[in-house]
């Protein structure tokens, strides 16, 4: 802690009155105000990339955004030993709850503007860009294989999860076939080079402890994971996050749509894509992903939980589908 405080007064040349803990960061009471210290998992050259589309959305007027304080030379991180770290001020406010139609409604707008104020960025020199624009047909088929080679491996075991996950893995398989098909005909293509042409970015990772809001006034944190790809990623994300709390209930996609329509209006090819995300299995694959080729962290019970959470969405989430191509295509 005291290399921190340290390093905080050469850097930025401010004073430290105390730092504590404070979730997965810092909280330094500084001469300058509160601020929030927070290591990053990864290369300078990534953080300029991060940093310079904070900026840019600033720049854009969409200033509702933790930037990042830059030190005495600039940069907009420093170094604690081996480790880098970011300053921003502390932000006062309260996570953003998505069971409260008014929070989300709130979160859907400010996506849409975040999302009208990122076109145009071109990265510093330097940096490191993150440009995930037309890599979901790729990323459906690994997912798609991936779940294949887990079902072998499955019919080779003899757990409570395995013979779950063998009765409805044709399932899934077919769910995903259907979304690659659809992608496949779909405007993705022309959407990736618009997109492309407009340099617009998502955030990424658009959840609700990474929206802070106090009053009138909404703030997005967290662009760790910041790149290069269609909107309909970030609006997709939202959407499920949601409907997972709901029992996929049409009417709330529909706020989340009204709500971000306001600000910028996405056209029928956008919520095309939309849709076929929605469709395919990947909280099935995270989990099964999770069981088979990663270190069980959770136990067996837990597993068959998560696994039986996901096969008891199937049947409202048919039912969604079929309202989503009514109501939106």
């Amino acid at each position: 802690m005291q290399g921190i405080e340290k390093e905080l007064a050469q850097c930025f040349g401010i004073d430290v009155k105390s730092i504590y803990p404070y979730k997965d960061a810092y909280v330094a009471v500084t001469s300058a105000g509160k601020k929030l210290v927070k290591r990053v998992m990864f290369s300078p050259e990534r953080l300029k990339f991060v940093h310079g589309a904070k900026e840019h959305l600033v720049n854009n007027g969409f200033t509702g955004v933790d930037r990042y304080i830059v030190t005495q030379t600039g940069e907009p991180g420093f170094w604690c030993g081996d480790f880098l770290y970011v300053m921003t001020d502390f932000i006062e406010g309260r996570e953003s709850c998505f069971d409260d139609d008014e929070d989300l409604g709130k979160a859907a707008e400010a996506l849409a503007a975040m999302h009208r104020a990122s076109a145009g960025y071109v990265p510093p020199e330097g940096s490191r860009a993150r440009d995930d624009l037309g890599r979901l047909p790729a990323y459906f088929s690994k997912r798609l294989n991936d779940i294949r080679k887990m079902r072998k491996q499955a019919r080779k075991g003899k757990s409570r999860f395995d013979h779950l996950f063998l009765q409805y893995a044709d399932y899934f398989i077919g769910m995903g076939e259907n979304a690659m098909e659809r992608l496949s005909s779909s405007s993705y293509d022309a959407l990736v080079d618009r997109t492309r042409n407009e340099r617009t970015f998502c955030h990424h990772d658009y959840t609700h402890h990474n929206i802070l809001l106090d009053g009138r006034r909404v703030t997005i944190t967290n662009f760790d994971y910041c790149c290069f790809e269609l909107r309909a990623y970030d609006i997709a994300n939202l959407i499920r996050r949601k409907m997972r709390r709901c029992s996929w209930d049409i009417s709330k996609a529909e706020l989340i749509a009204e709500a971000y329509n306001k600000i910028s209006p996405l056209c029928r090819e956008e919520f095309e894509i939309v849709g076929i995300m929605l469709e395919f299995p990947q909280k099935f694959w995270r989990v099964v992903n999770r069981y088979y080729n990663s270190r069980r962290s959770w136990s067996e019970k837990v597993f068959m939980g998560r696994l039986e959470e996901v096969i008891e969405e199937t049947r409202p989430l048919e039912v969604f589908l079929k309202a989503y191509d009514k109501v939106f295509l």
